[in-house]
């Protein structure tokens, strides 16, 4: 395991980067409470989070495949090498590869669901306090998640 790039740790940066999309986007929809014809704004994130962390424990599982899976030794016979242990296909090595982050991208997404005002607004004052008040929640739990990391980082690092 890599200790710079853990996977908690790149997974909680991207949990925290949609969670500031969608305080932009309450903050927007606060802010437009009285604009006329104003249809709130929401950030969907988590289904792209949920498929990046299937994706992630997908290449575990071919890693762990790969150096668990004993196969009696025999040897190479152009590089004289004895391999043990099942070798992945290719098709294993380049998922193994890819970077399955950079796909991800917070999905800003107009609510034409929720009913209107006279002035065609629909935003719900309470509802958007409700929903602040939820995702900086969610946003300190990730923080707090992430300073762990960093901490045990960090006595790793110190030798203690």
């Amino acid at each position: 395991m890599d200790l710079i790039s853990s996977r908690t740790i790149e997974l909680t940066k991207l949990g925290m980067d949609g969670l500031m999309d969608r305080q932009h986007a309450i903050s927007s929809n606060i802010a437009n409470v009285m604009t006329p014809d104003y249809q709130r704004k929401e950030v969907a994130f988590e289904s792209q989070l949920s498929e990046i962390i299937e994706r992630e424990d997908l290449k575990d599982y071919i890693k762990g495949q790969n150096s668990i899976e004993y196969i009696p030794p025999n040897v190479d016979v152009f590089t004289g090498e004895i391999h043990k242990y099942r070798t992945p296909t290719l098709q294993e090595k380049a998922y193994l590869m890819s970077n399955t982050m950079d796909d991800y991208k917070p999905q800003y997404v107009t609510d034409t669901f929720s009913g209107s005002n006279i002035d065609g607004n629909n935003v719900e004052l309470e509802r958007e306090m409700m929903d602040l008040a939820k995702t900086g929640t969610q946003f300190l739990v990730l923080s707090n998640l992430e300073k762990k990391q960093f901490s045990e980082l960090s006595t790793v690092i110190r030798g203690q």
